[in-house]
């Protein structure tokens, strides 16, 4: 699953890279960083922050799993609690290194990121209306760590939206606690309008503006076209099952189609090789994701996770 995360910054990584006379004065284009060392720093970031999330989590839940989740690493004894906070503080030190390696402003941005996920996961899950609004913005944090002048904010307001919604519908499938209840998917909305202002006027107001300049203005229909597709794979793949199994399935579908929209927006402002290399990277994923399942099968050890 931390494939969604891992296309998300490198999709980042290879627009700025191919515009980078608008962004000469990000250090990965300054100092004239290959390509490949960029999107190496940008995966330990991903899986760094991705792994200190997921352990965190486990952490910070070890008394709720003894009781409803007996079966999670820790209360079922296969993890030492000390050995999950290593792990956690180890992530965030590598995550930490990665975004050294791509400025000052990387690491400022990755520390952000990780206190959102703290935050999250100490506080915000159990206010619904707040921690959805939260998991927004570190994927929007998130997105920006390789470039926090990024002006073309649309597939950064995509993945905040995509990740906002799929949250909600899961929250609500697993029946989880407090409920999202009207007045706390009213405070969402409004979460959610606020911070799409914010992120697309930045694009706005900008000199470049909303939309790359020589990128075909048609090309808008490839990351319409993989919304569509997303919402017509996730109908199909949970309108027959049980909503529990359903939420499970939507969260992993979900991560994956980031990959997805990455490879669609390199499409929409011309970028068809990299897109073509991330499309690929995607269906590793779900190549990947498929065969775990069907192993965690055959073990009788299903592998889950948790937002």
């Amino acid at each position: 699953m931390a494939f969604g995360a891992v296309s998300d910054i490198w999709f980042v990584i290879i627009f700025t890279m191919a515009f980078r006379s608008d962004y000469i004065q990000i250090p990965m284009v300054h100092q004239n960083l290959p390509l490949i060392m960029a999107l190496f720093l940008g995966v330990v970031i991903a899986i760094g922050l991705f792994a200190y999330g997921a352990a965190l989590n486990d952490l910070l839940d070890v008394r709720q799993d003894s009781t409803f989740a007996p079966d999670r690493p820790i209360p079922a004894g296969r993890i030492r609690a000390s050995q999950a906070t290593v792990v956690t503080i180890g992530a965030l030190i590598v995550a930490v290194l990665g975004g050294a390696g791509l400025g000052t402003w990387a690491v400022c941005l990755t520390l952000l990121a990780a206190t959102g996920l703290l935050f999250y996961n100490a506080t915000g899950k159990y206010i619904p209306s707040v921690g959805i609004v939260t998991i927004g913005l570190v994927h929007v944090v998130h997105m920006l760590i390789p470039n926090h002048d990024l002006m073309f904010t649309l597939p950064v307001w995509l993945v905040m939206t995509h990740s906002m919604v799929i949250i909600c519908i899961v929250h609500v499938w697993e029946d989880k606690r407090p409920r999202l209840n009207r007045r706390a998917m009213i405070a969402v909305v409004l979460g959610w309008l606020v911070w799409s202002v914010v992120i697309l006027g930045a694009s706005a107001i900008s000199e470049q503006g909303m939309w790359p300049n020589n990128a075909p203005p048609t090309g808008i229909l490839y990351p319409v076209l993989a919304i569509v597709s997303f919402a017509l794979i996730a109908w199909m793949k949970t309108s027959s099952i049980n909503r529990i199994a359903a939420a499970e399935k939507l969260k992993r579908y979900g991560a994956m189609w980031q990959s997805l929209y990455g490879a669609a927006w390199l499409l929409a402002v011309g970028l068809t090789t990299p897109a073509i290399w991330l499309g690929l990277f995607a269906v590793v994923g779900f190549l990947g994701m498929t065969l775990i399942k069907e192993l965690s099968g055959h073990t009788g050890r299903p592998i889950t996770y948790r937002g």
